[in-house]
């Protein structure tokens, strides 16, 4: 396979150590959040060891320090991250080379998940919330729970009918990375859910989560550049029929920053949904890891999301070096 060379300082990461390789693999995945880290990113290691990390790869060149203090903060370099390397644009949000360019910078982040819409059937689920007197919605003879708190920022809103459930997993302010790490994120975001429905309405016909099914979610890419101007919004259609949206966010950290988001209905189950997040994990933080030489044959064939991004339009364009195509 293609060996990528870093873009920023012309090494190779399989030129380091294996444990080496890790804790920039690991750091990179923070940064690419829009996150500086430190040593309470890395609890395996203690204190002197992830200074020994730091130390070693600040002298072949990998990185940079943010913050210097008692408790420093870093980044690898060449990684768009934090307060400290955001660029604030004055330029307005027309058509011009300055969108071009924020566009370009936000389609490089590794992407992440929210708005995820899952289903399964249940009939006996229904009929013990309606034997503890739970009120039926007079229009559409649903049962719509109050919002339940999964983890920051992440909440699920659960409606039951008499022959389904449909679960809401709202996460715009705490997306999901799609890679490993939020393959088991949500895989733990689920088990509480399933162990809630059971406990609360003791029913023994709901499926084994994983054969959940998958219906919707929005794929996004959240830029590091803020915006001083007005909040915006585009939607543009593709070549095959698909739908990107490009808009100003406001973020929890008041920062006014580029989404790019596209919806995927997969209509898959959650097993084959954690499987495509954990091998687009392992290809992502591969020795390709840079997401600007990813090459769109080879997403395309890695896995069942490529089989998605060719039905509903490519993620990926050459031209852009990003995962949407305009």
């Amino acid at each position: 396979m293609l060996k990528v060379t870093d873009e920023n300082n012309g090494l190779r990461i399989e030129n380091l150590s294996p444990k080496l390789q890790e804790f920039v693999r690991k750091g990179r995945a923070i940064n690419r959040l829009g996150q500086d880290f430190c040593h309470k990113d890395f609890p395996e290691l203690g204190g002197n060891s992830f200074r020994q990390y730091i130390f070693k790869l600040r002298r072949k060149g990998w990185i940079d320090t943010v913050v210097v203090g008692v408790l420093g903060w870093y980044k690898i370099k060449g990684e768009y991250t934090g307060w400290t390397n955001r660029r604030i644009t004055h330029e307005g949000m027309g058509v011009g080379t300055n969108m071009q360019e924020i566009i370009n910078e936000a389609s490089k982040q590794i992407p992440t998940i929210h708005d995820i819409k899952i289903k399964f059937s249940s009939k006996q689920l229904y009929k013990n919330a309606i034997e503890q007197g739970i009120i039926t919605n007079k229009q559409n003879s649903g049962i719509f729970l109050d919002e339940l708190t999964l983890a920051k920022d992440i909440y699920a809103k659960i409606a039951i009918y008499p022959e389904t459930v449909t679960v809401d997993l709202s996460c715009t302010w705490n997306p999901i990375i799609y890679d490993i790490r939020g393959a088991q994120e949500f895989l733990g975001h689920l088990n509480l859910l399933q162990h809630y429905l059971y406990s609360s309405f003791k029913t023994h016909d709901v499926p084994d989560y994983l054969d959940w099914i998958v219906t919707h979610y929005h794929l996004n890419q959240d830029g590091q550049t803020e915006f001083s101007d007005k909040s915006f919004h585009r939607t543009i259609s593709d070549m095959v029929g698909g739908f990107i949206r490009i808009y100003a966010k406001r973020f929890p950290d008041n920062s006014n920053r580029m989404r790019l988001e596209r919806i995927i209905t997969p209509e898959c189950t959650v097993r084959a949904q954690l499987t495509d997040m954990k091998n687009m994990g392992n290809y992502l933080y591969s020795n390709e890891e840079d997401l600007s030489k990813i090459m769109p044959s080879q997403i395309l064939a890695y896995n069942r999301l490529g089989t998605i991004i060719q039905k509903q339009a490519s993620l990926y364009n050459p031209s852009l070096g990003g995962f949407f195509s305009f």
